[in-house]
């Protein structure tokens, strides 16, 4: 357990940077379709003992921020503590930056594409990125399953700004990807968590679908799935339901400079709107069982720790991931064989948030 929450932790990565282009850089400028209020999804409750509830509650003494546990679609378990970011109470219906999970939603549209016939996961970076001297060497597959050789963006990269348009940003990003060497290991030889794995998947996205990337996951993955609070984070000023709980006041480093979370961190959502992504994408309703299994696959399985397309294994062959951005850690885990479905964000209990798939399912299933 040490081991593998030593990694979840280091892959809740705050992203030191913003969202999403295209134009001049090979991306498209997205068309402003922002989701608009509804009402909240209405669903039964099952009754816990006071037992486990008990139980739960005594993990969750400290916690302030978001918890939402289902099973089967049925809610279990809820609690909303805190305030957001303008000093109103949190809901399970509060929108929340969820960082490093949106990758699963960009790990989604690369294998959608692949369904339609429009790109193979064994194609090399050099068919979409022409100018990139080591994209020869690269697979699609290779980015999926953080095994590309590429060095993290986030650590290296200057000049991208909250005062730039997205192409510029995007332009800078490029270029600094493309000037660097394979740092720590060759392609496919070693698994190593970067965000500019995702960043480049979500270009290719665009390349391929000929659409903004925001405009392409809204319109095959959140509004069939009637996901209407979920968008992207740069969407947040001009949105009413996201303002109302969420600024930029968060963002440090130039973490809301357009571009910069591209495919690897720039979702935000609701706890009721991610319990409705878990069931679909494991029920078969996003991508074919072929595909679902490919990505919940272990595609390192000598590093020790389980990391298939954008999502990593959990406890009790769970499957799920862990995000950061700013202040905000979140973490999202679902398990078919008992039919569980967990959400939780926080500001402030970071440690107690990537732990619960480990503490709450123990509870309800036994160590």
């Amino acid at each position: 357990m040490k081991k593998l929450f030593a990694f979840i932790m280091c892959c809740v990565i705050t992203l030191s940077f913003g969202a999403c282009s295209r134009g001049n850089n090979g991306t498209t400028e997205p068309t402003q379709t922002t989701p608009a209020p509804t009402e909240p999804t209405q669903e039964v409750t099952l009754a816990l003992s006071d037992d486990v509830k008990k139980e739960i509650e005594d993990v969750l003494e400290d916690f302030e921020g978001i918890v939402y546990l289902t099973q089967n679609g049925n809610l279990i378990y809820s609690k909303a503590t805190g305030k957001d970011e303008n000093g109103a109470d949190l809901t399970v219906e509060s929108p929340m930056y969820i960082g490093s999970v949106s990758k699963q939603f960009c790990a989604t549209a690369i294998m959608l594409l692949k369904e339609q016939g429009k790109l193979s996961v064994d194609d090399t970076l050099d068919k979409y990125f022409p100018e990139y001297e080591l994209g020869k060497y690269v697979t699609i597959k290779n980015l999926l399953s953080m095994r590309s050789g590429i060095p993290e963006m986030l650590a290296g990269i200057k000049g991208h700004s909250a005062d730039k348009t997205e192409s510029e940003n995007i332009a800078i990003i490029k270029d600094w990807i493309f000037e660097q060497d394979f740092e720590n290991y060759d392609p496919d030889t070693y698994m190593e968590y970067s965000n500019t794995n995702y960043f480049l998947l979500g270009l290719i996205v665009e390349m391929v679908s000929g659409q903004h990337y925001n405009d392409f996951v809204r319109e095959n993955i959140f509004e069939p799935l009637s996901m209407d609070h979920t968008g992207f984070v740069n969407e947040v000023k001009d949105n009413p339901f996201f303002s109302k709980s969420l600024t930029y006041n968060t963002f440090t480093n130039g973490e809301d400079a357009e571009g910069l979370t591209k495919g690897a961190g720039d979702v935000v959502s609701t706890a009721v709107d991610m319990d409705k992504w878990m069931t679909a994408l494991r029920s078969g309703k996003i991508v074919s069982e072929e595909s679902y299994n490919e990505m919940i696959t272990n595609h390192s399985p000598g590093y020790g720790e389980p990391y298939g397309y954008g999502l990593m294994g959990m406890h009790k062959n769970g499957t799920g991931h862990t995000g950061g951005i700013g202040d905000y850690v979140s973490v999202n885990y679902f398990n078919e064989e008992y039919g569980y479905n967990l959400f939780a964000v926080t500001t402030e209990s970071p440690d107690v948030v990537v732990s619960l798939p480990y503490e709450l399912i123990n509870i309800l299933v036994g160590d």
